[in-house]
């Protein structure tokens, strides 16, 4: 009996390979839902650098538990770099979902987020590359999809521009990330991203004038539930991600960028009352089908930086 070509590479158990990919898809989708209901008490600024200041730790720890100190602390230029780019993936471009989330649905959230491979394509070709037809296609589609989306006069309002600030930092700062000296472990690099990067959301919150005291003082239960939730599943899910990369062909990874918004947008109808309106299933569903033309149709393997 031939092994299916999408579980050919590496050794790992097909079952543990379905667990991780569920976690990726489930988790990563939730985390704009969890964003949403964490915001309706605590600042933006504040809520995202806690929350990551907590999943930095938490994959300190996985780090230290499978490599040791060495892991953890390959050379000070790798862990100088990481908290850099940390700083401007984690501390500046995640916080706008929160900041969006506090006037967007999760969901819609979700979609415009998703487009982040479509600017990584676009970022590609200022710098000299060409992508394939397949990719030019999958650009258009998630342009007018987005384009759909963000509707001025209706519910989304000019806030939606705020989430779409996210992927542009996003890509940006994958690009870098690729251009300097980092751990060569993602998970060590992760660590050391969400960790610093967590800690400067927060100070640049205080200075912006957030109350960071309210971190303390939220008295909701849905919203501690939900900060808990996204830090420490963000964690779990991280892992699972790198798991995937050692064992599973990239293409099959890859699907996350497309299944994570749908994932959300079910969620968020489902936990928030969320309406799925007309312009949001249309151009949500143009907005899928160009992510997935890209991620599928053009090097996936240089589009699998996730949204941490």
């Amino acid at each position: 009996m031939n092994t299916p070509s999408f579980l050919k590479q590496g050794s790992a158990n097909p079952i543990y390979i379905a667990i991780a990919l569920f976690v990726v898809y489930v988790v990563w989708g939730s985390t704009f839902v969890g964003i949403a209901f964490v915001v309706e008490e605590i600042p933006p600024f504040t809520a995202t650098g806690f929350r990551f200041m907590v999943a930095g730790l938490l994959v300190s720890i996985i780090v230290l538990l499978n490599k040791g100190i060495s892991g953890l602390f390959p050379s000070f230029r790798k862990v100088r770099n990481a908290g850099l780019t940390g700083i401007l993936l984690v501390g500046l471009a995640s916080p706008l979902i929160a900041v969006s989330a506090q006037f967007v649905d999760s969901g819609l959230i979700a979609l415009i987020v998703s487009i982040t491979p479509v600017i990584v394509v676009l970022i590609r070709v200022i710098i000299g590359e060409r992508p394939n037809w397949k990719t030019w296609l999958g650009v258009g589609f998630g342009t007018f999809g987005v384009l759909i989306l963000i509707d001025p006069e209706g519910q989304t309002g000019w806030y939606a521009l705020i989430a779409v600030l996210n992927p542009v930092i996003w890509s940006i700062g994958s690009f870098l990330v690729k251009a300097i000296e980092t751990p060569e472990d993602s998970l060590t690099t992760a660590a050391w991203q969400t960790f610093v990067g967590g800690g400067f959301a927060v100070l640049f919150g205080f200075l912006m004038g957030e109350k960071t005291s309210l971190f303390l003082t939220a008295e909701k239960t849905s919203t501690w539930v939900a900060f808990f939730y996204i830090s420490i599943m963000a964690a779990m899910a991280y892992s699972a991600y790198a798991y995937l990369l050692d064992n599973a062909p990239i293409s099959l990874v890859a699907t996350h960028a497309f299944i994570n918004p749908v994932v959300a947008v079910l969620l968020g109808n489902w936990l928030r009352d969320e309406q799925i309106t007309l312009p949001i299933l249309f151009g949500g569903l143009v907005v899928v089908i160009g992510v997935a033309l890209v991620v599928l149709g053009e090097k996936p393997n240089e589009l699998l930086e996730p949204e941490l």
